[in-house]
C-alpha cells in the first residue's frame, strides 16, 4: 500500500485506489495512464464524467487529456488536441478510454466522429456508457467503420472511477460519500465538544474528499458545536469554474446570521435546506423541501434529487451523528470513509450496526507521533 500523501490521498478520494501504470503493461498500463489523467477532471467536470484519454503509438504516448468542465471538450478530443500541439501524427494510434466514446450531440459534438477524423486506428475502452444516448452505440459506430474495438481493459478501476456518473445517470441522484472520525471506541467525542480525533496533518490530507466532491452537506448541530466554514481548503489551485456548495441542513432556520459557514466565498455558495419559513440571510439560497414523515427534519432523498437539479454530481456528508445515522437510515450513502483512531474519542457513540455487512474496500494506515490509525473505505 503506498504511503499516505497527498497524491495517494486525491486517488483514494476519487475512487481509488487504482492500478500502478508502473507496475502493468501493454494495454493495462496505457489504460492505468489514462485513468491517471481523467482524476484532473474530477470536481471539476459535473455533471459529466471526468473521462481521461491518452493516445499511444508504438509504445509512445502522442497525447493525452481529461474532461474538465460541462460544454468544454472531452478528454479524447483535448488528447487530440494536445497531440496535435506537440507535433505528433495520430494516424494509426490507439485510443486509450475510460469511458466509453460519445456518439451523440450534446453541448460538444460526438467524440466517435473526431477520433475517426484523426484516423485513429484502434480504441481501447476501460467500461461502457449506461447513458441512454450511448451505451454501445459508440463502440458500434467505430466498429463498423473497421476500427479495432476492445472494451473491459481495466474494466473494475474504470468502473469504480466512474460510479458517481453512472449513479447519477440512472438514478437521478448524486454519490454520497460519508465522513466520519471515529476514536478505538467507536464515538464521535464528548458531545457539544470539539474533539480532533484526528491529528492535523490527517485532517489535510482528509479536504481531498472536499476538491472531489461538488458539495457538502452537515446537519445544524455541526455548525453550532463547531462554527466551521466548511470551505475547499485543498493545496492546490482551484480553477477558476470550480462551485462547491455548502449545504446547510437547517429545517426550522435556527442558526443566526453570525455562523462562519454563512460568509460570502467564491466560488463556494452556501444553501440552506429548510422545511418551513425563516428571516433570509444575506448572500445565502434558501431550497424548501419536504420534511421527513415524522416531520422532525427535511427529506433526504428530495434534497439530494434538488443538488443534483444544479449540476451537483458529488455530496460529501460531513455532518455529526445524527446526520449520518439519517442518510445511512435512508439507505443514500454511497461509500464511508472512516478515519479511526487507535485511541478512544469517548461521549457520543456511533451506531453503525446498519452497515455491518458493509465491505471493506481499502484500508490505508497512518502515524503522526503517538498517534496512528486507519483511513477505511467502505462500500454496500
Amino acid at each position: 500500500m503506498p504511503e499516505l500523501n497527498s497524491a495517494f490521498a486525491w486517488e483514494l478520494a476519487c475512487g481509488g485506489p487504482f492500478p500502478d501504470p508502473a507496475l502493468l503493461r501493454g494495454d493495462e498500463h496505457f489504460m492505468a495512464l489514462a485513468l491517471k489523467e481523467a482524476q484532473k477532471g474530477v470536481g471539476l467536470s459535473s455533471p459529466n464524467p471526468p473521462v481521461g484519454c491518452v493516445l499511444v503509438k508504438a509504445d509512445r504516448v502522442l497525447g493525452q487529456g481529461a474532461h474538465s468542465r460541462a460544454g468544454d471538450p472531452h478528454g479524447e478530443i483535448i488528447a487530440l488536441m494536445d497531440a496535435e500541439a506537440r507535433g505528433n501524427d495520430v494516424s494509426g494510434a490507439t485510443a486509450y478510454v475510460t469511458l466509453e466514446p460519445c456518439c451523440h450531440h450534446g453541448r460538444t459534438p460526438p467524440c466517435t466522429d473526431a477520433l475517426l477524423r484523426a484516423g485513429i486506428g484502434r480504441v481501447v475502452v476501460g467500461v461502457r456508457d449506461p447513458n441512454p444516448r450511448v451505451d454501445g452505440g459508440g463502440l458500434a459506430i467505430l466498429r463498423a467503420a473497421n476500427l479495432e474495438v476492445e472494451e473491459g481493459v481495466l474494466f473494475e478501476a474504470c468502473a469504480r472511477f466512474h460510479a458517481p456518473f453512472f449513479k447519477l445517470i440512472q438514478t437521478g441522484l448524486p454519490w454520497v460519500s460519508l465522513k466520519l472520525a471515529l476514536g478505538s471506541d467507536g464515538a464521535l467525542g464528548p458531545e457539544g465538544e470539539t474533539t480532533p480525533v484526528t491529528p492535523p496533518s490527517v485532517q489535510s490530507l482528509a479536504h481531498a474528499l472536499r476538491r472531489a466532491s461538488d458539495a457538502i452537506l452537515v446537519g445544524r448541530g455541526t455548525i453550532e458545536q463547531d462554527d466551521p466554514q466548511l470551505t475547499d481548503r485543498w493545496p492546490e489551485p482551484i480553477a477558476s469554474h470550480r462551485r462547491f456548495t455548502r449545504v446547510v441542513l437547517d429545517p426550522l432556520g435556527k442558526l443566526g446570521p453570525e455562523k462562519q459557514v454563512w460568509r460570502p466565498y467564491p466560488g463556494q455558495p452556501a444553501l440552506r435546506a429548510l422545511v418551513g419559513e425563516a428571516p433570509p440571510l444575506r448572500g445565502v439560497e434558501d431550497l424548501h423541501v419536504p420534511p421527513t414523515p415524522t416531520g422532525s427534519g427535511c427529506s433526504l432523498r428530495h434534497l439530494l434529487h434538488e443538488l443534483s437539479s444544479r449540476g451537483i454530481g458529488r455530496v460529501l456528508v460531513e455532518g455529526g451523528a445524527r446526520t449520518a445515522q439519517a442518510f445511512l437510515a435512508a439507505g443514500l450513502v454511497d461509500k464511508i470513509h472512516l478515519f479511526r483512531s487507535t485511541k478512544p474519542a469517548g461521549g457520543v457513540m456511533l451506531n453503525l450496526d446498519g452497515i455491518s455487512g458493509w465491505k471493506l474496500q481499502t484500508t490505508t494506515p497512518w502515524s503522526t507521533g503517538e498517534r496512528s490509525g486507519t483511513w477505511d473505505i467502505l462500500t454496500p
